[in-house]
């Protein structure tokens, strides 16, 4: 590695929106009862429970996961803050846990639902698995991972050496567990959500010196994902984003151990990739939890997009990387994704978080219940704003990096050097830098200059202006003998600016310097109500659409003149709660959107005219229709696209409704779906009663967006009918909107 991040407690933010959400972290976190996250541990190790377990999750098969994810948190805190409070939560679960493994005497610690039947049929060999489910249980090796990454987490962040003997005797019950396996069983005990397994191995072998759990680390290569990734070959499109992530994350960590430069090849490439084929402006990707076609975002916005865990692990993966060669690249993406995904996605009243940060055209936010819920991303979101120091300034000997503009405050203990930043970033782009040392230190200082700084970066030090010729997206070195008291001032000028979706030019967000702006389109209630497609306002201009907007105060603006149906307030995304939103926005030239306002009215009429030779009609995604019509299905996914619901599947899935024909006449089947879905996903089949239907066609498209396809039905002699949509072997049944059977 060429530079090093500085230890947590080595840092510490001293204002501004991470300091707050820190607090309201803290806060939350000590809420949390411990003797309830180990309620179930206790229970399988055959002794008493102190406290009943949480709902949610915790009461499900994946409960116990909750208790990895508080450790981490908790002792990243006591890092982060110096509360002593979190060393003795930290202390107070290793030491309850030690009485576990000591109870089951094998090794093993366990909150999982009959996990030690499952991993006792993995170690016979008998193994099956569809993805999410290891021998009928839910991911119990992600579950293991998180105990594995807390325990590794309270030995690094609070010095608990009990943490690491607890995680050796688990490692090897782990190793215990596999060491028959042939592999052809690890492979198919791989198809299984494993977390970062592979990466927490990795530490323990750094953390004893024993390469026994580095070879254990490799035997969790997943070859099916990975190794096209060491082709360079981007084969992610259909695959579940977050059970991927951590894979790579680990073969970073690898890589940092071995030297083995496969593991760089796909740490950068998946890097590379994610970033700039599959990620939108908020830094986030995914859409109901998996990728899609690399650079095809345009229709994948709706209200399940950027699940918040991808964001957590893709930001793991780019401090591994800076790491290895600083450039401002990595940092430009972290900022992106801290500010406009990770601190978007806690409410600033309460620290609820979201588990999808929705960019649906006029969405909105949904928040996890604290206490009910205990969903991955409810982990994850303790970890985030428990570690935003983490990843401020980098190091090696005599070089000191900063690398994000955080208010915070830096011992640079073995340098003898104190760094305090203060700054109202990212409401400006005004920052000071305050050095203080007992005596004369010579290092080279780098600033990241930011991409986006396009009206340039000015810095000057003790009051001396100092000339560089840098440009954007690189890193500024400033080579000197620093003394006690030293004062940069450093002004990156904030503008606004328009980022196309990769694969529309049409449709835009705005950003203002680093910060996502989403329209603000009112209280969630009125978005509700409105099923008109105008609700979400669209950009009609003959212009650049940048020229009509005006400023109202620093970050904030106004549209003026080229809203349809209305102007709205542009804000930052991270502050917008509580409201509809929206961040990408449609531009039409006026002759345009004459054009599709037509179509749109044409599009009233045939629906109306449909409404008339309606026999039953339902709505996907839709709870009480979907009971009423008996929905199933398998793998199968659901969402919201421009405030309309829909269901698809992952790979392999279908669903099933049942709805009213006429018995011994002609009735048809009206499906919608998104264009270039009908246009590029050809690979499933619809059934009446398991007959397979013939081909589709297209009766009319609604504003170039959707496309209503007919289907026949063969005359059948009953009233009901039961509607199958199946994918072919490893595709997937589109997003299905909406679904009528009709007369003739």
């Amino acid at each position: 590695m060429t530079v090093e991040a500085f230890h947590l407690r080595q840092v510490r933010i001293t204002d501004g929106p991470f300091k707050h959400a820190m607090e309201l972290n803290r806060d939350y976190l000590l809420q949390l009862k411990p003797d309830k996250l180990l309620s179930r541990y206790r229970q399988y190790a055959g002794l008493e429970p102190k406290a009943d377990h949480y709902k949610g999750w915790e009461e499900q098969g994946i409960s116990g996961h909750t208790l990895g994810h508080y450790i981490s948190a908790c002792s990243m805190m006591a890092a982060a803050t110096g509360d002593s409070r979190f060393n003795e939560r930290t202390a107070y679960i290793i030491d309850e846990l030690a009485l576990c493994q000591q109870a089951d005497g094998t090794g093993l610690i366990c909150g999982i639902p009959r996990g030690k039947e499952i991993f006792q049929e993995v170690k016979e060999g008998k193994i099956y698995s569809q993805g999410f489910d290891l021998n009928g249980g839910w991911v119990p090796l992600y579950t293991m991972h998180k105990v594995f990454a807390g325990l590794r987490d309270a030995y690094i962040y609070t010095d608990n050496e009990k943490a690491l003997q607890v995680e050796i005797k688990l490692g090897l019950w782990l190793e215990d567990m596999v060491r028959g396996l042939s592999e052809e069983q690890m492979d198919e005990l791989l198809k299984c959500e494993f977390g970062g397994m592979a990466e927490v191995l990795a530490d323990l072998a750094v953390h004893t010196s024993d390469d026994r759990f580095f070879a254990l680390s490799e035997r969790f290569y997943h070859k099916e994902v990975l190794s096209p990734l060491a082709d360079r070959r981007d084969a992610l499109a259909g695959r579940h984003a977050n059970t991927q992530i951590p894979k790579v994350v680990a073969a970073a960590r690898q890589y940092e151990i071995s030297g083995n430069e496969m593991y760089k090849e796909i740490s950068e490439f998946f890097w590379d990739t994610v970033v700039h084929e599959h990620s939108y402006v908020i830094g986030g990707n995914s859409l109901n939890e998996h990728f899609g076609e690399a650079g095809k975002l345009n229709d994948r916005l709706g209200e399940n997009t950027c699940e918040t865990c991808n964001s957590y692990n893709m930001l793991k993966l780019t401090k591994h990387l800076f790491k290895w060669k600083p450039t401002a690249e990595e940092g430009d993406y972290y900022e992106r994704a801290l500010y406009n995904h990770i601190l978007a996605s806690q409410n600033p009243h309460d620290g609820s978080v979201c588990y999808f940060v929705s960019l649906d055209m006029g969405g909105h936010k949904k928040y996890n219940s604290k206490f009910d819920s205990f969903t991955c991303c409810v982990g994850s979101g303790m970890e985030n704003h428990a570690s935003h120091g983490n990843a401020i300034y980098f190091h090696d000997e005599n070089k000191l990096y900063v690398n994000q503009y955080i208010p915070s405050r830096l011992d640079w203990d073995n340098m003898g050097v104190i760094v305090e930043q203060k700054t109202e970033y990212p409401q400006n782009g005004r920052i000071r830098i305050e050095l203080s040392c007992q005596e004369e230190k010579a290092f080279s200082l780098y600033l990241r200059y930011p991409y986006w700084a396009v009206s340039g970066m000015e810095i000057s030090i003790n009051g001396e202006q100092y000339q560089h010729d840098n440009q954007p997206a690189s890193l500024i070195e400033i080579e000197r003998v620093w003394q006690d008291g030293d004062v940069l001032d450093i002004h990156i000028p904030m503008t606004l600016r328009k980022e196309a979706i990769l694969d529309n030019p049409d449709r835009v967000a705005f950003l203002h310097g680093p910060i996502v702006l989403a329209g603000d389109l009112g209280e969630i209630s009125d978005a509700q109500v409105m099923k008109d497609l105008l609700f979400t306002p669209v950009l009609v201009t003959d212009d650049d659409p940048i020229h009509a907007i005006v400023a109202t105060a620093d970050a904030e603006y106004r549209l003026d003149g080229i809203g349809n149906p209305r102007d709205v307030k542009l804000l930052p995304f991270y502050l917008l709660h509580d409201r509809s939103a929206t961040v990408y926005w449609d531009v039409f030239t006026k002759d345009k959107w004459q054009e599709a306002e037509k179509a749109y009215k044409e599009a009233l009429q045939k629906e109306q005219a449909l409404q008339e030779k309606t026999l039953d009609f339902v709505q996907p995604g839709e709870m009480q229709p979907e009971r009423d019509h008996q929905f199933e299905g398998e793998h199968v996914g659901i969402g919201t696209v421009s405030n309309r619901k829909y269901r698809d599947t992952w790979p392999n899935g279908h669903f099933r409704f049942n709805l009213t024909v006429l018995p011994n006449e002609n009735n048809s089947l009206i499906a919608a779906y998104t264009k270039n879905e009908w246009n590029s996903m050809k690979e499933f089949d619809v059934l009446a009663d398991d007959r397979k239907l013939a081909d589709g066609k297209i009766e009319w498209e609604e504003m170039s967006q959707f496309v209503y396809v007919k289907y026949e039905i063969p005359s059948v002699a009953t009233d009901r009918i039961s509607i199958t949509f199946r994918a072919h072997p490893d595709k997937r049944v589109p997003k299905v909107f909406e679904l009528r059977t009709i007369k003739g």
